[in-house]
């Protein structure tokens, strides 16, 4: 099985009882062209929508992580003093 990254969709048509989809990746390699049977693609859309949903939160979570990470070590890099050490 090949696994691929897809971008972007870039063109989307349909014949008898079939959705075409034309597709693009990160490389030149990646773009994908995909006959989908039409009423298979129906049936799959209500959880599609529902898990690209779910990602994008997902994604959300771990960018709101990283950056209360990144506040947390600002943080404590303004309680260190700034400058040289003081000799005793």
């Amino acid at each position: 099985m090949k696994e691929i990254f897809i971008l972007r969709t870039t063109e989307l048509y349909t014949s008898n009882d079939v959705v075409h989809i034309k597709t693009i990746g990160y490389e030149t390699e990646d773009d994908t062209y995909i006959e989908y049977d039409a009423r298979a693609l129906l049936e799959d859309i209500p959880i599609l929508y529902a898990m690209a949903k779910q990602a994008i939160e997902q994604g959300k979570e771990y960018q709101n992580r990283k950056y209360r990470e990144m506040l947390e070590e600002i943080n404590e890099d303004i309680k260190r003093p700034v400058g040289r050490p003081k000799k005793k």
